[in-house]
């Protein structure tokens, strides 16, 4: 359940690596969130990012587990909603930290890998979202959190297969949102522009960049104001909404 601030008993972290993903944890885990479900690829990372939580944590006894999570496995979905109620009993907040960059000189050469960052990315996670959505339905009550990117609002020609991933994940995530007004559950889709982590730190830093930390600070404001959608930084909302409008043969010219 959630107290008086919004602030949710049991979280399950999809994607629990991530630097963001675990970012929003931490700061969650301050304020008296007492049961974390960590789902992800790499136990040993997503162990570090236990310890971390637990050394943040409002309450002594916050509990903290890890389960080994793959959305490109056959069955993963129902072996995390299972562990899920194993672990959490209700699931309060969920939070969708689950993507792959990929590498698009390459990839846009193989088919295979832009399959794969598709899947990772949309087809095999939207599913996986609409499970815990459906879960939370049977609860009438919960919060998911989605991250999405700025890259999905208008595909650029310079990670298309990444960008076109995110905005089928972005207007599944909304759409979604408005699906389960009846249910009582809500739907925050998170809207960054770059983000300076592990995933990012071979590329140059774009203009308006920020940190996982300050995502996870407004995500939990916006998740708080029960807002659909937040774009981190807030002035990355008016370059997207000018970029989204430009004539093709001037957008393709901006050099990003």
């Amino acid at each position: 359940m959630f107290d008086a601030l919004h602030t949710p008993d049991n979280v399950l972290v999809v994607g629990g690596s991530s630097e963001i993903g675990l970012e929003i944890a931490k700061q969650l885990a301050r304020r008296g969130s007492s049961k974390f479900l960590l789902a992800g690829r790499s136990l040993e990372e997503m162990q570090r990012a236990a310890r971390q939580i637990s050394q943040v944590s409002e309450r002594a006894a916050a509990s903290v587990s890890v389960i080994h999570f793959d959305v490109l496995a056959e069955g993963a979905t129902e072996s995390l909603l299972a562990a899920a109620k194993a672990e959490l009993e209700t699931i309060d907040m969920a939070v969708i930290a689950v993507g792959a960059l990929g590498n698009q000189a390459s990839d846009e050469k193989d088919p295979a890998a832009a399959e794969r960052i598709l899947e990772v990315n949309f087809s095999k996670l939207a599913p996986a979202v609409l499970a815990i959505a459906n879960q939370m339905a049977t609860q009438g009550f919960g919060h998911i959190v989605v991250l999405s990117s700025v890259a999905g609002v208008r595909v650029r020609r310079s990670n298309f297969i990444y960008g076109a991933a995110k905005a089928g994940m972005d207007g599944f995530a909304t759409a979604l949102a408005d699906a389960m007004i009846p249910s009582g559950v809500k739907v925050t889709v998170v809207r960054p522009g770059f983000v300076t982590t592990k995933m990012t730190a071979h590329l140059s830093p774009a203009p308006l960049s920020t940190t996982a930390a300050k995502v996870a600070a407004e995500t939990l404001r916006a998740a708080d104001r029960g807002k659909v959608t937040v774009w981190v930084p807030p002035l990355m909302a008016v370059v997207a909404t000018v970029y989204r409008h430009l004539p093709r043969v001037v957008a393709r010219r901006v050099p990003f």
